[in-house]
């Protein structure tokens, strides 16, 4: 909860606990498998520690039973951004060791757009800076 609570800053207004309650509570009314998205960034959340926290924060709530869905989301590098993104075999190592501890549905979101400075977080960055011309007028 900590570490989230430095990186997002309303976390603290949705604490890490009763989330997770709500999760399962979900679950329970639905039968819908809960997803959850994990943003890896490097030297921040993305050690092998991390992801046995990761594992264990699941478990404890019933992994198994919500049939908990993983989906690992690596940084986007972002102009004027203090993170970094993970290398490749950084995230593959994060996906094998969430697999070992149970935590069998993971999944690695590829990044599309990053090229072009297009992808999540890039545009909206780049918008704020005015770097993005202004889309023309649909047609009428």
């Amino acid at each position: 909860q900590a570490l989230r609570e430095t990186l997002i800053p309303t976390a603290k207004a949705y604490p890490l606990e009763a989330l997770m309650e709500d999760c399962v509570h979900y679950f329970k009314t639905t039968g819908r498998r809960v997803s959850f998205e994990y943003i890896l960034i490097k030297g921040v959340n993305d050690e092998i520690q991390h992801a046995n926290e990761l594992a264990q924060l699941l478990q404890s709530h019933g992994n198994e039973l919500m049939r908990s869905h993983v989906n690992l989301i690596p940084w986007n590098a972002i102009d004027d951004a203090d993170f970094q993104r993970p290398s490749r075999n950084r995230v593959m190592a994060f996906m094998r060791q969430l697999k070992r501890q149970g935590v069998n549905s993971v999944s690695v979101r590829r990044a599309r757009g990053s090229e072009e400075a297009a992808a999540c977080g890039q545009l909206r960055n780049n918008l704020r800076k005015g770097k993005v011309a202004n889309p023309p007028a649909p047609a009428l």
